[in-house]
Parts: C-alpha cells; sequence; structure tokens
C-alpha cells in the first residue's frame, strides 16, 4: 500500500507524515489505538498522522511517499476484526457450557465469560501491538521524496 503525504515532524529515524485518510486507513493499524479512539468519537478526518521509518532522509516540509506491504496491512486486519469476534464468540460457547456449574446458568455464563474472553483478545492485541512496533514489516517507510 502506498500514500503520498508530508513530513511535519523529525523523531530521529522516524518521522512524522501527514496523509490522506483513504477507505483501506482504518483497518491499517499504524495509528495507536488511542488515536484511533479519539478520531472515531470525532466526525472522521480527513488528513492523519502516521509514523513512518525515515529510510529517505525526508526533512520536515517535504512530500514524501510512504509504504506499507500489502501482506501486513492484511495481517493487521485479521488481528484487529478477527481475534475480537472469535474471543467473544469462543467466551459465548464456554459460558454456555461452563455456567451451570459455575451457578451462574447459561446466559450469564455466556455474557460474563463472553466479555472476559473480549478483554483478554483485547490484551492479547495491546500485547501484540508493542511486540510489532519492532518488526519494520509493519512500520511505514518513507521509500523516496518527491519534488
Amino acid at each position: 500500500m502506498r500514500q503520498i503525504g508530508v513530513v511535519v515532524k523529525d523523531c530521529g529515524e522516524k518521522v512524522k507524515v501527514k496523509i490522506a485518510r483513504s477507505s483501506a486507513c482504518e483497518q491499517c493499524g499504524q495509528c495507536s489505538n488511542a488515536e484511533r479512539r479519539v478520531q472515531s468519537l470525532l466526525a472522521p478526518r480527513q488528513e492523519i498522522e502516521v509514523e513512518a521509518v525515515n529510510k529517505a532522509r525526508a526533512a520536515v516540509g517535504e512530500t514524501v511517499e510512504l509504504s506499507v506491504p500489502g501482506s501486513s496491512v492484511l495481517k493487521a486486519a485479521v488481528w484487529v476484526y478477527l481475534l475480537p469476534w472469535a474471543a467473544v464468540i469462543g467466551g459465548a460457547i464456554a459460558g454456555h457450557r461452563l455456567g451451570p456449574s459455575l451457578g451462574l446458568g447459561q446466559e450469564g455464563g455466556s455474557i460474563i465469560l463472553a466479555a472476559l474472553c473480549l478483554a483478554g483478545g483485547y490484551g492479547l492485541l495491546r500485547w501484540q501491538n508493542r511486540r510489532l512496533e519492532q518488526d519494520h514489516s509493519y512500520v511505514s517507510t518513507v521509500e523516496r521524496i518527491l519534488p
């Protein structure tokens, strides 16, 4: 996936780049969780800032081309969308079966275990996000400076 943007801040090896928001933007996972929460609460913005490895040594104000491997975007989307759903469904099924033995009933067990599994799934996503921040195949890269 390629994007064009403008460097707005130099952070050493990385830079902050302002890019136009695309339809694939919601799925890529390049924004922090806090940024996504704030963006979802506010009206959709036309531009966002992403952090990118400054391979082309771009300076603030320069127009650049960013890239993220398409397979990385797909893997991130699977983690973000599939894991929480699997956690909720798995927790609900387990709660339905285990609820009566725990004194919660089938419905109560389903609700409680689904909520616990969802929380665990989001905890796993948070851990995975921190781990993958170090993997440059999941981080945007400034490929070249555009005229």
